[in-house]
């Protein structure tokens, strides 16, 4: 081979030098390793992508299943006004949906000084329905929730049956416009705590158990009014009878008197002047006792719908007392009845409107004299109980049946009577005396055992209109 033959030879079939060798196989390694690193970047960024789209899908599907409850305790809170059944519901659905261990809700007393677990559901873990918390003694956790803040709480507790566990415990705040109800707490055994979307969920359902509590609650002052109305209409109903039977009496009486004395009568006189005086004593009887059930009627009407505050002045009781006391002193003495006075001289100067109390001691000695049998005695004592004046009028020798006690104050009760003075007694006199006695920002009641009747009655000694 000639020199020019080793020319001719191709450039490419020329081996490269051992350095450019070494420097094309690193760079091919270096790029081999970069597409297995971007291939292990895209699988790891295909997982992370693939996780998140699960949390995304499982968010949306918790979502809805929160949603779902939602409709499922309004549509219950719609055709429910039955608090009970629906709170007994929220807590039950809440332990199923947040894989919960309890879920309570709490309510408030009106002082808003202790709470009651009032609804609660676990499947496992015992039960505190009907336990009661004082407010002060939790005044950390309690001082958010009645400012209407969310509180949450993680730590390590003694276990049910043994060990430690976990307790993660969410308290929400039931309110609404008018005020604060409770509480809905939430109980999970878990280290991580209740997210957001969890919490806000709560705050719907605890917005949900305020419409709930708020209308079975307007409900049930609704049904009381009802009742209450009705009752009333029943009262009216029957004191309107009574009334019609009270006033038919005298009226009958006259009507038999009146026929009576007309047969009587002849052109020359009266056949029997005797029985005439008898007819007309019957006439002024009658007439008296009409007259002064028509006066007791209108004094009761008067007081129930006549609100003006009581002519107030300020007395001596013990001074002014006696004389009222004293006046019923010949009475009793005809009736061989005993009358004691006992006041205690501890009584300051109060103020009062002095015809009402005064009204309400005659009537009420009235009564007293008409009760006790001969050989009774009739008792008034008057003390400073802290600061009211207590009145005490007791009666001897007459007792009135356990049962009849809530009936006293009832209009035309009658307590039994032992002396003449019973056709003059209307059934008006003891409800004029509680109505008068509640003028006066009194209280009166009446007891009775052991043969004697006591009315009891406490009028204050700075009373305020």
């Amino acid at each position: 081979m000639n020199l020019n033959q080793v020319k001719s030879i191709p450039k490419w079939t020329q081996l490269p030098s051992p350095s450019i060798f070494c420097a094309e196989v690193s760079m091919q390694l270096s790029i081999d390793t970069s597409v297995a690193q971007l291939q292990q970047q895209v699988e790891y960024l295909q997982i992370q992508l693939e996780s998140e789209r699960q949390e995304h899908i499982q968010e949306i599907q918790q979502i809805q299943k929160f949603q779902t409850l939602l409709q499922h305790i309004t549509e219950h809170i719609r055709d429910s006004l039955d608090d009970r059944k629906i709170l007994t519901i929220i807590t039950q659905e809440l332990v199923d949906l947040l894989q919960l261990n309890r879920c309570q809700i709490e309510l408030y007393n009106p002082c808003l000084t202790s709470a009651t677990v009032t609804y609660e559901y676990s499947a496992t873990l015992p039960h505190f329905q009907g336990l009661t918390t004082v407010i002060a003694d939790f005044p950390q956790i309690y001082q958010s929730l009645l400012q209407k803040q969310i509180w949450q709480s993680i730590e390590i507790v003694p276990g049910h049956y043994s060990g430690l566990q976990m307790m993660n415990q969410l308290a929400c705040p039931i309110f609404d416009h008018l005020g604060i109800l409770g509480n809905v707490w939430l109980i999970r055994h878990t280290e991580a705590k209740f997210g957001e979307q969890e919490i806000s969920f709560l705050q719907q359902i605890a917005n949900k158990c305020a419409i709930a509590i708020r209308q079975s609650r307007l409900q049930a002052k609704t049904k009381a009014q009802i009742q209450e109305i009705e009752k009333q209409e029943r009262q009216k109903n029957e004191f309107l009878k009574q009334l019609s039977q009270e006033l038919r009496t005298p009226i009958t009486n006259i009507n038999l008197a009146v026929q009576t004395l007309e047969s009587l009568m002849t052109p020359t006189g009266i056949l029997d002047i005797e029985i005439g005086s008898q007819l007309l004593q019957i006439l002024h009887h009658e007439c008296g006792r009409e007259n002064k059930l028509l006066n007791d009627l209108l004094s009761f009407a008067y007081l129930k719908t006549h609100s003006e505050s009581p002519t107030l002045i300020t007395i001596d009781f013990p001074t002014w007392l006696s004389p009222i006391i004293e006046s019923f002193r010949d009475v009793t003495n005809c009736q061989q009845q005993q009358l004691h006075l006992d006041i205690s001289t501890e009584i300051p100067p109060f103020s009062t409107d002095i015809t009402d109390l005064e009204k309400i001691i005659t009537l009420l000695l009235n009564q007293a004299c008409q009760c006790a049998p001969a050989g009774e005695s009739i008792t008034v004592t008057a003390d400073l109980n802290a600061a009211t004046v207590e009145l005490k009028i007791s009666i001897s020798g007459v007792e009135i049946p356990h049962h009849e006690l809530s009936q006293v104050f009832q209009p035309f009760y009658r307590i039994p009577k032992h002396s003449s003075w019973q056709a003059q007694n209307t059934g008006l006199e003891l409800i004029l005396v509680e109505t008068m006695v509640q003028r006066l920002h009194g209280l009166i009641h009446v007891t009775s055992a052991n043969n004697r009747i006591t009315f009891i009655m406490q009028f204050p000694l700075r009373p305020v209109f």
